[in-house]
């Protein structure tokens, strides 16, 4: 088991964090964990804490129910930070890292500053949602999950036209 489902396992309160001014990889990936880990822990309160996104990405599961509340005052055993490479660019989101019994950031940015407790970090990554692949078990992402990892891959390799589209991309997309 990876760090990212160790540490989901262990916690019945999770909250995901993307960065501020949320674009489809940073909305994909939060949805994606979030959408996987309701699946195999419907007993779990899990929620997601985004700027509001824009409403293009309405399509995806769960997207009407991110949350934009900084001010809930609730705790979470694990705060899972995804595409944002450091606490600030978390916004007022970053109480909810800062009350956090454990933390995890996954992300693909090369300026990642290592600042949850256990960092996933490939700058070689195309996005995020590339990486989810790698910290994901295959046989149980579902097709809501898969529309969430497929969208952000798509935002950020701009339909598969930059430069960091890779072999592993298209893989991760396919």
């Amino acid at each position: 088991m990876n760090k990212l489902l160790e540490l989901a396992h262990a916690a019945q309160r999770i909250a995901i964090l993307g960065h501020v001014r949320p674009d489809g990889d940073c909305v994909g990936a939060c949805l994606a964990v979030w959408n996987y880990l309701a699946g195999q822990y419907p007993d779990r309160e899990i929620q997601v804490y985004l700027e509001t996104p824009p409403v293009k990405f309405r399509y995806l599961k769960r997207f009407d129910s991110i949350s934009q509340d900084a001010d809930s005052g609730k705790q979470y055993d694990l705060c899972i930070c995804l595409d944002s490479s450091d606490a600030a660019r978390l916004g007022a989101f970053a109480v909810y890292l800062e009350g956090a019994a454990r933390s995890i950031c996954i992300d693909h940015h090369i300026t990642n500053r290592g600042y949850a407790q256990e960092n996933l970090v490939d700058p070689q990554a195309s996005a995020t949602c590339e990486l989810l692949c790698d910290y994901l078990e295959q046989d149980r992402i579902d097709r809501d999950v898969a529309a969430c990892i497929y969208t952000g891959i798509l935002h950020d390799t701009n339909v598969f036209k930059n430069s960091n589209t890779t072999a592993k991309t298209m893989e991760a997309a396919g």
